[in-house]
């Protein structure tokens, strides 16, 4: 076993799931050493290491634990479900094709956490008296978490928050995680908040509490509003202390949301497992989950494995015998898992932040995620506690916020961030919208010379890319992938493993700057921008504007880390300052 004497952080012992009546029993120790065979779990002695040994094995041994693991179409020789007849295509880009399987909901972030604000770089001490921030899609709350932890501890001023999102789901989490992070002390905050956003299972006691302190407040509110229209908007604002939450819904969404408490009738453990599993781990996805796995460090693939078939965000060593209630914010049904197969926490999170800090079980990715999002969900939750801070939190397609803005007293000019995700990419409102709405409310230089309006084009490369780009870049981009990969003679045979991922990465290497550069001419985006009152940011001051792209002379580990990591190197984005 590996030793430390350093340990960031502490990790108890894996030996934890002995069952007493066998005469055997749960320990509680704290662990100092790693399995030197996987790196994936850690032991307070020998001793737990050998009786636990009959239960780690077959992870520790797991097929997906050798660097020669390939995936089952290429030891078959055949092809693969992800490509269909003559699909020539599916050799060259991933996100083409990939079909989608699962439900088309976004719960959990796809692109990394960013802070907005970035004060350091921008206000540095002269941060407004009053900070109002727009998140106009918002998804779940990663952004809002990551910002107001890096906001300067020296910061007395008032903030504003404006979240929202069309998705009920999305809006009905957000206001539970952060009606949690107001009213539990920090720490115990930190750790209900964790498993509600990302395990499809919890302790009984994590909803119990919730059901005491949050679920009243929610009641109160449907009792009062019982007679009312149901598309008739209603809003409740609860304060505590300097803090306040708003909340702005139709009746019929208040009428929903007690039901995020509430696991459904008929819905046990087991059978909200296999739904979950029908969806992550089906026989029929093997070549896609394979095709994924090619890409990534054996023993992720262990951990991803495990994450998909319990669904929990805890160490890889740590009990889940707890962890008994189907999570009612993911099971609103008792059919369907609401998200994708390919939905992943780990893709939400920097992850050279969270691999920086690794515990001795260096290979635990879901567990070094796990240690990361305690630190940040704490530090948020100590960070709010003496703040002056108001969230407003609403559920509506973005176009329409203006208008409940200015029944709320918000008008122009008011916002010194403005966040607008991916709305901006055509398949959503489209540049133009984006900018004809939200630009007003940005603050002119002469209020903030740093307020920026901020939006991620996630598609916006593969729409401007043509076959005969790609045909036409296969020379220099397979150069520059050369000093990573090399193909060998044996590779090129019909859907090897090797030349499929070798055709993957080679999208890496595309001058994402000239296709992007088409897509802005395509949109007119300088022109309308102007129209607009705005002008597109030279350098960018918030987030990289290509923050994922392989940055040029990356050494291996940069390489292998961006090809295992999920994302495409493409999201590309855009800041956007006033004219005057």
């Amino acid at each position: 076993m590996a030793d430390s004497s350093q340990q960031h952080p502490k990790v108890t012992c894996a030996n934890v799931d002995q069952d007493e009546d066998d005469g055997g029993f749960p320990c509680t120790n704290i662990a100092s050493k790693a399995c030197n065979g996987c790196f994936l779990v850690q032991y307070c002695s020998k001793d737990c290491q050998v009786a636990h040994w009959k239960t780690h094995k077959k992870d520790c041994k797991s097929p997906f634990m050798k660097k020669s693991w390939r995936p089952q179409w290429d030891v078959e020789k055949r092809r693969p479900a992800f490509i269909r007849g003559n699909d020539d295509s599916a050799l060259s880009e991933p996100w083409v094709t990939m079909v989608q399987h699962g439900r088309k909901k976004y719960l959990w972030g796809n692109v990394p956490a960013i802070d907005i604000i970035q004060s350091c770089k921008n206000e540095e001490k002269d941060l407004p008296e009053q900070l109002n921030l727009l998140f106009a899609a918002s998804g779940d709350i990663r952004n809002i978490v990551k910002s107001l932890v890096e906001l300067p501890i020296t910061y007395e001023g008032k903030c504003e928050l404006i979240i929202n999102d069309k998705d009920f789901d999305i809006v009905a989490r957000n206001v539970m995680l952060l009606l949690t992070a107001l009213v539990f002390d920090p720490i115990e905050a930190a750790d209900i908040m964790i498993h509600i956003w990302y395990s499809a299972f919890i302790p009984e006691s994590h909803l119990r509490k919730l059901r005491e302190k949050v679920l009243p407040l929610i009641e109160d509110v449907c009792e009062k509003v019982a007679g009312r229209p149901g598309q008739s908007l209603q809003s409740k604002t609860w304060t505590f202390g300097t803090r306040s939450i708003s909340l702005v819904l139709p009746k019929a969404s208040w009428d929903l949301l007690p039901s995020f408490f509430k696991v459904p009738d008929g819905l046990s453990a087991s059978k909200a497992q296999k739904v979950m599993v029908d969806t992550t781990l089906p026989p029929s996805r093997r070549d896609y989950v394979e095709r994924e796995f090619y890409t990534r460090p054996p023993a992720w693939r262990v951990c991803a494995t495990k994450f998909r078939t319990d669904g929990i965000l805890l160490p890889f060593g740590n009990s889940r015998k707890d962890f008994t209630m189907p999570n009612p914010t993911l099971f609103q049904s008792t059919e369907f898992w609401p998200m994708m197969d390919s939905a992943d926490p780990l893709e939400g999170w920097p992850l050279e932040e969270h691999l920086s800090k690794p515990s001795l079980a260096r290979n635990d990715i879901y567990g070094s995620l796990y240690f990361y999002l305690q630190d940040q969900l704490q530090s948020f939750c100590k960070r709010i506690e003496n703040l002056k801070i108001r969230f407003q939190l609403f559920e509506l397609n973005a176009v329409n916020l203006p208008g409940i803005m200015k029944e709320r007293g918000i008008g122009k000019y008011y916002f010194d961030r403005i966040e607008v995700s991916n709305i901006g990419d055509r398949g959503y409102i489209g540049p133009r919208k984006l900018l004809m709405t939200f630009a007003p409310y940005l603050k002119r230089k002469s209020q903030n010379p740093h307020a920026t309006l901020l939006a991620l084009f996630l598609n916006a490369v593969h729409e401007s890319r043509t076959d005969k780009d790609y045909i036409d870049s296969i020379e220099t981009d397979s150069a520059k992938l050369h000093r990573y990969m090399t193909i060998q003679r044996d590779m090129l045979q019909p859907y090897n493993a090797d030349f499929l991922k070798y055709n993957d990465a080679r999208s890496q290497f595309q001058d994402l700057d000239e296709l992007f550069d088409r897509f802005m001419e395509e949109c007119c985006l300088h022109e309308i921008s102007q129209m607009e009152g705005l002008k597109i940011k030279t350098k960018n001051t918030l987030v990289e504007k290509w923050p994922l792209r392989l940055r040029n002379g990356a050494n291996q580990e940069e390489f292998d880390r961006l090809l295992a990591s999920g994302h495409l190197g493409s999201e590309r984005y855009v800041e956007w300052e006033s004219l005057i």
